[in-house]
């Protein structure tokens, strides 16, 4: 079963579009997280919101992933989508669309008084096998959105998640804080290059579907610049338009 995810009930139900249940998009968070089922192009799936910034995103996932499996609807594949911050407005524009290849969480590791150093640190997240990638600490990688998806008895092939050949594929950095200062956007783009894009939930739910083994596709759409920005740098409601582009795109609406 595929299981869509946005931090938001207005994020959500902008990609869901005509198929979002009624008040989703004013919706309060669920005590517990629950999902909902979606009838898409190919058969059904199920979609929730996580919640904004790290620690609700990964309670819910896997409280969303554990409840799947118990009703015998396992996730077998996440998409997560939402909005994101971007470092670089002349590169990616407002309104346009990025796929998450790798996700970094800055705020891993050993703090020396001016920045984090994950290496530096003795225990990861998680101690991967060698084979599967070796030791997570403050980064991990997501599902090639240009390989084919997993076809189930649930999703049968058709659909795509990597049909936008002119959005880049790009790295992300998850952040409990949004960045508001020149500063703090210079030391994430120097201490991580080639960074595009910042987000509150990306590494929380790619770590998730990573520790229950589920391929994790996600597709970001730009709604501002990061660090300090002009009222011209910013547009959330068109970016919250655009998101409604992804899901007819990958053939899943």
């Amino acid at each position: 079963m595929l299981l869509i995810c946005a931090a938001t009930g207005k994020e959500l139900a902008a990609a869901l579009g005509a198929r979002a249940p009624e008040g989703l998009a004013e919706a309060r968070d669920d005590r517990p997280p629950r999902p909902f089922a979606v009838r898409l192009k190919h058969g059904p799936a199920l979609a929730c919101t996580t919640g904004v910034g790290l620690v609700n995103a990964a309670m819910t996932l896997g409280v969303v992933l554990a409840s799947a499996s118990a009703a015998r609807t396992p996730v077998t594949a996440t998409l997560n989508l939402g909005l994101a911050g971007a470092f670089d407005l002349e590169a990616m524009p407002l309104r346009s669309h990025c796929a998450v290849l790798t996700e970094i969480w800055p705020e891993y590791g050993l703090h020396d008084g001016r920045s984090v150093v994950a290496a530096a640190f003795g225990f990861p997240q998680w101690e991967r096998p060698a084979a599967e990638g070796g030791p997570v600490r403050d980064r991990i990688a997501l599902a090639d959105p240009d390989a084919p998806p997993p076809a189930t008895a649930e999703m049968p092939s058709g659909w795509k998640v990597g049909p936008l050949p002119d959005a880049p594929r790009v790295s992300a950095v998850t952040v409990a804080g949004v960045s508001a200062s020149t500063a703090r956007a210079r030391q994430l783009r120097d201490t991580y290059p080639g960074v595009a894009v910042e987000n509150m939930e990306g590494f929380a739910v790619a770590y998730v579907c990573a520790r229950y083994g589920i391929p994790c596709w996600q597709w970001r759409t730009v709604s501002n610049k990061v660090g300090p920005r002009a009222a011209h740098e910013k547009d959330f409601p068109g970016a919250l338009q655009a998101l409604g582009e992804l899901l007819p795109a990958f053939n899943l609406l």
